[in-house]
């Protein structure tokens, strides 16, 4: 801009010099017509604005996964959504006046999407534990988004006495046509809703259970519930569970250790609209495609399938991978949870920690495979000058691999600044935002959707988008010839994700 300012002030005073010597003899016509030929004003910004292109870069979408038909976008991995085909999960029949409700602009199911959650939790079998951010929460207006601190937890409700029954104890009225409980309870929502998800959920085998309880309602104090862990279903073809085969009843003082280990039916009792045939959610045996109980039987009894951190194994699906599978748009097929506006924020985040917690679980059991006994224990205790023993405790160490630990962010840390100290502080700082109105975004919105219901598009967009432009910077050098360079991805309050990167370029 300066060289094209400073040529543009040259090429004025050339003109002005060649017509120099004749300048006395103009008249003052011909003085005022040169003058007017040069421009009193002139915008150098303009040569730049000259180069705008006419149109934004769009991600193409790829070709549909061959193996289980999901969309895709061409920066995204082959085993993306079904591990190539080693996964392969049946999906249910939708409910006709359910899927309505999930889908369509009637009033009634505006009301429901609205206020999802609270139709959630009202018919949940389990209450959901959670320390919540208020200021995102909860907020009447601007963008929702769900923020949790701390841990998640879904709690069984008691049978004990209260002042009026409420969660699952309310399944044991749902045979009285009035439902005179299930109206007090939900004063705030719309009642003609509330009895066309109770008709619904009478073909859940977990209401079929409760509500069979409703005879001995008077006596409750003496009962607790059991669920059966048996996995004997098989989600790699639909079969509708039985009441008998999903949960039971049995009296206080029987053994509860271990009595609900990762259970496949935490994902039907905490979110019955999702799963209302109380379809099993995740479990640890899930097998994948073309694999036996037999196999998986006897491989328990040499090893156990050898499982990673991420949960992956030869025989049996990962937690990360099944609610990646669960994640995606297929042609013809209805997935309700891709509907589930703001329940679909909640749902991600707890699955996100139960994913979490997979991962800690495995490092916690395997201290020795990532050889922990180096950097812990006694050695480290003697060694910083500890010498009582009861204060030398056992501690569980993440490892460098681990996103988000101490080791993990040190080493980015010494990484970045190994780069400094190599070429210098960096000569670009630049940062890209996501957008929620672009255009692959919007076209896989939902009629009636926005960017806040569905973050799942949001963060493949933006993934998708990062990749083009660092393929932009660092393999076509649209701005120099790139020589190092560091980049993190952050979220900002709202939920939309941007990237902040060091650029250095070659002398």
């Amino acid at each position: 801009v300066v060289i094209f300012f400073v040529i543009f002030v040259l090429n004025v005073m050339f003109q002005q010099m060649l017509v120099g010597s004749d300048h006395d003899n103009m008249d003052d016509d011909e003085e005022g017509s040169m003058s007017s030929a040069i421009p009193s004003e002139v915008d150098p910004l303009e040569f730049v604005y000259t180069n705008i292109p006419d149109t934004t870069h769009i991600l193409k979408l790829d070709a549909n996964c061959k193996h289980c038909k999901a969309k895709k976008f061409v920066s995204e991995t082959d085993g993306f959504c079904c591990h190539n085909g080693q996964i392969e999960l049946k999906q249910p029949e939708p409910i006709p006046e359910l899927m309505r409700l999930w889908s369509s602009m009637d009033a009634d199911s505006r009301h429901f999407r609205e206020n999802i959650r609270f139709f959630n939790g009202h018919f949940a079998f389990t209450t959901l534990g959670v320390s919540l951010d208020e200021n995102y929460t909860n907020m009447k207006s601007g963008v929702y988004t769900f923020r949790a601190h701390g841990s998640i937890y879904h709690n069984g409700h008691s049978f004990g006495p209260s002042s009026r029954p409420e969660h699952l104890q309310l399944y044991f009225y749902d045979d009285d046509p009035t439902i005179t409980h299930r109206k007090v309870a939900t004063k705030q929502l719309d009642q003609d809703v509330v009895k066309k998800l109770v008709d619904i959920l009478k073909e859940n085998p977990y209401s079929q259970q409760f509500r069979s309880l409703g005879a001995h309602k008077d006596n409750l104090d003496d009962y607790r519930i059991d669920l059966n862990t048996d996995k004997r279903l098989d989600q790699r073809r639909y079969n509708r569970p039985l009441s008998s085969e999903v949960a039971a009843i049995w009296v206080e003082g029987n053994d509860l250790a271990k009595r609900f280990d990762r259970s496949g039916a935490y994902d039907p009792l905490s979110y019955p609209l999702f799963y209302p045939r109380g379809e099993l959610g995740w479990h640890p045996k899930l097998l994948k495609r073309n694999v036996t109980e037999e196999v998986v039987l006897h491989s328990q009894l040499v090893h156990d399938d050898d499982e990673d951190a991420e949960g992956n194994s030869t025989l049996c699906v990962s937690v990360r991978d099944y609610y990646c599978y669960m994640l995606q748009t297929r042609p013809g097929i209805f997935n309700p949870i891709l509907c589930g506006a703001r329940l679909l924020q909640q749902w991600a985040v707890d699955m996100y920690v139960k994913i979490e917690s997979c991962r800690l679980r495995w490092y916690r059991k395997n201290q020795t495979q990532i050889r922990a006994d180096l950097y812990k224990g006694v050695v480290d205790a003697i060694t910083s000058g500890e010498t009582r023993a009861s204060a030398v405790g056992v501690r569980i160490v993440l490892p460098g691999t681990y996103p988000g630990g101490d080791r993990d962010m040190k080493k980015r840390h010494m990484d970045a600044m190994a780069i400094v100290h190599t070429y210098g502080k960096p000569d670009i700082f630049l940062t890209m935002t996501c957008n929620p109105k672009w255009e692959e975004i919007t076209n896989e919105l939902l009629p009636g959707q926005t960017a806040q219901d569905r973050p799942d598009i949001v963060a493949r967009v933006f993934y998708g988008k990062l990749e083009a432009m660092k393929d932009m910077l660092f393999k076509k050098h649209i701005l120099g010839v790139v020589v190092a360079y560091v980049y993190v991805v952050e979220f900002q309050k709202r939920g939309l994700p941007h990237a902040h990167f060091f650029v250095d370029f070659g002398l």
